[in-house]
């Protein structure tokens, strides 16, 4: 999958998160994710100096995906009823935080996450789907600093790039 950002210049850490970050199916024995219904989420996203045009949305389920020991993504998926495609999606990717444990999981990908959960975030990334989970478009992905702290019934990530982007997302399970 071609990616916008010259990923052999990016030290190896950081392009493996933001490959995971932007492919879900990579999965080793004892890896996989975790899925549920969010009962709220609100996602914003904007630039620093234009918070007026920020622009706030809705999601419904978030999925943990541990593809590597370490490194996690947090996956915010908002179904677009109301747009022309099925479903678009925002990830936080990053590293656990020093002393986190990685999820519990069995032969066949299922997840129990340990709480909570504290992530050093790397990459932002967003993408498209249709009904079908066809991507009309490529996928988006930028280096971000930021953080995730998830708990049993709730996650706050946040998130900056270099040129002033942001995404911050609140939600409750």
């Amino acid at each position: 999958m071609p990616l916008l950002l010259p990923i052999h210049r990016l030290p190896a850490r950081l392009a493996v998160v933001l490959v995971l970050s932007l492919d879900g199916a990579v999965q080793a024995e004892g890896f996989g994710r975790w899925d549920t219904k969010l009962r709220d989420c609100s996602l914003l996203q904007g630039r620093m100096e234009l918070p007026l045009q920020a622009q706030q949305q809705t999601c419904q389920r978030l999925r943990l995906e541990q593809n590597m020991e370490g490194l996690l993504s947090v996956r915010l998926i908002q179904p677009s009823a109301h747009q022309r495609f099925g479903s678009q999606t925002l990830v936080f990717g990053g590293v656990l935080a020093e002393g986190q444990q990685t999820m519990r999981c069995n032969t066949n990908g299922e997840c129990q996450p340990r709480w909570p959960i504290r992530l050093e975030v790397a990459t932002v990334a967003s993408s498209l789907a249709d009904d079908q989970g066809v991507a009309p478009t490529l996928p988006t992905a930028q280096l971000a600093r930021g953080s995730c702290l998830l708990e049993r019934r709730a996650l706050q990530c946040q998130a900056r790039d270099h040129n002033g982007h942001f995404w911050e997302a609140k939600a409750r399970h």
